[in-house]
């Protein structure tokens, strides 16, 4: 395989760029970093982001931070803690990563507080990062949060925590002057389970909306048609075209996007070729973006091609193996096209063993993910498809059509074909090859291959005698193995993008394709553990590649799916690579998947086998709703009050969840009658427990209207009642006899209230910890890309450290662009009538007669020069150089150059009467 980075490498590099900034769990402690830089302007350290309480508003910022479980830490934060509360640290595991954390618990009997500072004239948001260890997915915790001694959150000891990834995060806000006022916070927590809650980290933010705008965070989401295989017809694109641009509705928050299926492991360079250059030409015709969406398994799968070793990657060696204690077939069935099972597994056989095959998908066989053959082979078919994109990506560049070429995913679901208790893959051809006895319990994989890696790793893996807990480990984690293989791929083929030679100077890229892969796993429970908080989304954290899913949240596929999105976005930004129209016929199911991973900070959907205008599913019908309204209610009791609550201290109400399904602000309609005082709602569910609750001081409350109480966002079941208690509070935030101050309309003899989902505010929270952790992760992976030499990225990396130590997350991810563009070779390109234009990181100016790539691929400071001039029409290229002595020499493919000297150095033309590449030297003489 090309020249990978193993995963302790990688690790390590996180971990150095991490613990340079005071850092654990990507969390970054306020601290300024000095650095210089060679290449470009230097980026000078500026004052620390964790800005003392005095200091003069700024439009948004990080305030102050708190590293639990760290002692430095704590001291300087105050933390103070009481019984069953103590530090904690540890390592978790999500896909093929593992971090190590720091954090502080909390169980029953036991209170830790910390004080943070705030601003005292904006808004506060406090960011609470909780840690759960691996082995404590699944059991249910709880504890209190408490601002300077008044109640702001409660998370019912009954609620069971969800699995599916190590971090989450909620939030919570107040513009309480009891609370901010000061510059600063005491936040208490409180246990109130057998089970701890481990915090890892607090971020105090100022005005979080206005910094999400000010650093640029706001990125759209984009919903990518998916038009069909890539064997479909023209004409057949074009009838689905129509119907997305004429049906589909877009705005500035949601975009449009096309995609074709690519099954680049049965196809030539040449149909390759063909292919793109169609669909280039009907992204262009048609005004939408367009996805390249490779595809290695379904339809997709290799089963015909060659393997150069006298059969085909469909052979039986290739496919997953599988194990049921109701197979009843034997030896002289467990066959595919002649081979044996019995002899491919040899000892090991016995007749519970079997095939994918034969299935009603065409008999196409599911791959095994370990066999090296077949994995080299990807390589190599995806290689061809990275050699063209190259090309293709910098021609766009010059066209001024950068941005029209969406982001990749890695090809597969990293699905066993497995089921349990009836539900899976569905296996009805094989139960009729079975004698008329179904499968109702399949376990995978035991290919030889499979099981020879996890021998490697000192696991043995037997179905027979049951799986323990190792074995299913070993094989949970299994499923992150293919999605790392093709994200290394395309981290390591898909082109940089070049530095724009323009008259105001270099124009380096902000961001990368090569950055922008995501996993494509299937998230819903599948084999080893058949449970919701294994799901398999956790499978999809990579090195190299953004956080994706096939994500489907219902309760037939993946209960409690929504807070395993949350905990997928802690690891960067998200999407969802293949949203199948089939998961519901029913139209509000869909939107409130879109809506899902749309708060959650989603770039891209793709929507694959969706229906057109004749379709009582058509994709408008869902779609269109989730991008027309992004401040969505549920329940709406807001026409005009026809009565009044008065003088209650205490009033309640309940409601029914709709279609919406998701919860962040409960507005309730309040009219003063005496002095501001404080309102605390909270909302149960039947069984009386605490779903969510939000305090408003009397300066956050209106005179007469709607109160907004913003909530951490939560789902809701549908059809289930809900309790809604408003009260008056006392001092402190205690419930106690008060005199009240509010009167509360009402409409139908029912509390006035509107439940609702605020998504722009969820998606900006969101955002603000994706940028986190992908400026984090980018810096660590061109890190790691290094070569000796590489000078001038290094001192961009140097500067996106430091830009990140002072929380600036986008001005960290670019800069991070930045030195991965200025690592070896360094791509520039030039249009024809530009320039002079200086190449920033070298010594040298370009005037350009024609549009040309020019590559820069090594230098010597004050020796040599080399580059690459590649011309897209036949032209002259002007250079000015110095720093190489008096008289350089200049050689043009080993042809010297004439030169003309000045003062400053050296000018010379090349001319290009091709477009080939051709070699340019200048060295000292």
């Amino acid at each position: 395989m090309r020249g990978r980075h193993t995963a302790t490498r990688l690790a390590l590099l996180l971990a150095t760029v991490l613990a340079g900034l005071g850092v654990t769990n990507a969390g970054i402690a306020p601290t300024a970093v000095a650095t210089t830089s060679t290449a470009g302007a230097t980026e000078q350290p500026t004052a620390t982001a964790g800005a003392t309480a005095g200091d003069t508003p700024s439009p948004g910022r990080v305030v102050d931070t708190v590293r639990l479980g760290d002692a430095a830490a704590e001291r300087a934060h105050d933390v103070r803690a009481t019984g069953a509360s103590g530090a904690a640290r540890g390592s978790v595991e999500a896909g093929q990563l593992t971090e190590p954390y720091t954090a502080r618990s909390v169980r029953a009997g036991g209170t830790f507080t910390v004080r943070l500072d705030v601003a005292r004239d904006q808004p506060l948001t406090l960011q609470f990062r909780e840690v759960r260890p691996n082995d404590e997915w699944g059991v249910a915790y709880g504890f209190r949060v408490l601002l300077d001694g008044t109640l702001a959150h409660v998370r019912d000891p009954a609620r069971k925590d969800a699995g599916g990834g190590p971090y989450t995060s909620f939030f919570l806000q107040s513009a309480d002057p009891a609370v901010i006022g000061d510059g600063r916070v005491v936040v208490t927590v409180e246990g109130t389970s057998a089970e701890s809650a481990y915090v890892g980290q607090i971020w105090s933010y100022a005005d979080l909306p206005g910094m999400v705008a000010a650093q640029g965070m706001r990125t759209p989401d984009r919903m990518v048609f998916v038009l069909g295989q890539d064997h479909r017809g023209e004409a057949y694109f074009r009838d689905r075209l129509d119907y997305v641009t004429s049906a589909i509705h877009e705005s500035p928050e949601v975009g449009r996007g096309m995609a074709v299926l690519d099954y680049f492991a049965n196809r030539s360079p040449d149909q390759l070729a063909a292919n793109y250059a169609m669909w280039l030409r009907l992204s262009r015709e048609y005004g939408l973006p367009f996805g390249i969406e490779s595809t290695s398994d379904w339809e997709g799968t290799p089963g015909n091609v060659p393997d150069g070793k006298g059969g085909t990657f469909g052979d039986l060696k290739y496919q997953q193996v599988l194990w049921s204690p109701q197979d009843q077939t034997g030896p002289e069935q467990d066959v595919w096209d002649g081979e044996r099972l019995d002899q491919l597994l040899g000892d090991r056989y016995e007749p519970r063993y079997g095939l994918s095959v034969p299935n009603i998908w065409g008999n196409t066989p599911w791959l095994t993910w370990r066999d090296p053959d077949l994995n080299a082979f990807y390589e190599r078919k995806a290689d061809d498809s990275l050699a063209l994109l190259g090309p293709l990506a910098w021609d766009l560049q010059r066209t001024g059509e950068g941005d029209r070429l969406l982001p990749f995913s890695t090809t597969l679901e990293s699905t066993y074909w497995s089921k349990r208790d009836g539900k899976g893959v569905a296996d009805q051809a094989y139960t009729d090859y079975n004698g008329g006895v179904e499968r109702r319990d399949l376990y995978a994989d035991y290919n030889p291959s499979t099981v020879a890696a996890a021998k490697a790793e000192g696991v043995d893996l037997d179905p027979a005698d049951g799986l323990s807990e190792q074995e299913k480990h070993w094989l949970y984690r299994n499923q992150s193995y293919p999605q790392q293989l093709f994200a290394d791929i395309f981290y390591a083929g898909l082109p940089r993008e070049r530095i724009m030679l323009t008259t105001g100077g270099p124009d380096y890229p902000t961001d990368q394709l090569r950055h922008n892969v995501h996993s494509e796993v299937y998230s819903r429970q599948q084999e080893p553990y058949w449970d919701a908080t294994h799901a398999s989304i956790a499978q999809g954290i990579l090195r190299h590649a953004r956080p994706g899913s096939e994500y489907i949240e219902l309760d037939d596929y993946t209960p409690g799916g929504f807070e395993h999105l949350q905990r997928s976005r802690e690891f960067g930004r998200i999407a969802n690579p293949n949203l199948e129209n089939s998961v519901s016929g029913y139209a509000p199911d869909k939107t409130l998947l879109l809506r899902q991973t749309y708060v959650n900070g989603s770039r891209y959907t793709s929507i694959y086998n969706w229906q057109g205008a004749d379709s009582p599913d058509a994709a408008a019908n869902w779609v269109n709703p989730f991008v027309d309204d992004l401040r969505p209610y549920d329940v709406r009791r807001d026409q005009p009050p026809d009565g009044e609550l008065t003088g209650r201290s205490r009033v309640e109400t309940t409601f029914t969840a709709g279609d919406l399904r998701l919860l962040n602000t409960v507005d309730v309609r309040v009219r003063r009658t005496g002095a501001a005082a404080a309102l605390r709602l909270t909302v149960s569910d039947e069984d009386g427990r605490v779903v969510t609750m939000r305090h408003l001081s009397g300066a956050e409350l209106p005179a007469d209207g709607w109160a907004s109480f913003a909530v951490p966002v939560m789902t809701l079941d549908k059809g289930r009642t809900y309790h809604v208690t408003v009260e008056h509070v006392g001092q402190a935030g205690q419930a106690a006899v008060v005199a009240p101050a509010y009167d509360f309309p009402t409409v139908g003899g029912e509390l006035a209230i509107r439940t609702g989902l605020d998504m722009p505010a969820e998606r900006d929270r969101s955002l603000v910890l994706q940028w986190r952790r992908d400026a984090a992760d980018a810096i660590a992976n061109v890190t790691g890309d290094l070569r000796p030499g590489d000078r001038p990225a290094s001192g961009q990396l140097a500067a996106a450290k430091a830009a990140l130590g002072r929380d600036e997350y986008v001005r960290a991810y670019q800069l991070a662009m930045k030195g991965d563009a200025l690592r070896f070779p360094v791509l520039y390109q030039a249009h024809a009538g530009s320039g002079p234009t200086d190449l920033g990181a070298f010594p040298v100016t370009l005037t350009s007669g024609t549009d040309a790539n020019v590559d820069v691929t090594s230098y010597s400071t004050g020796r040599a020069l080399d580059l690459t001039a590649t011309a897209y029409a036949p032209g002259e290229l002007t250079f000015d150089v110095t720093g190489f002595g008096a008289r350089p020499v200049v050689e043009l493919d080993g042809t010297p150059v004439p030169v003309r000297r000045d003062h400053a150095g050296v000018t010379f033309t090349i001319d290009l009467p091709d477009r080939a590449a051709h070699h340019l030297r200048v060295r000292r003489s």
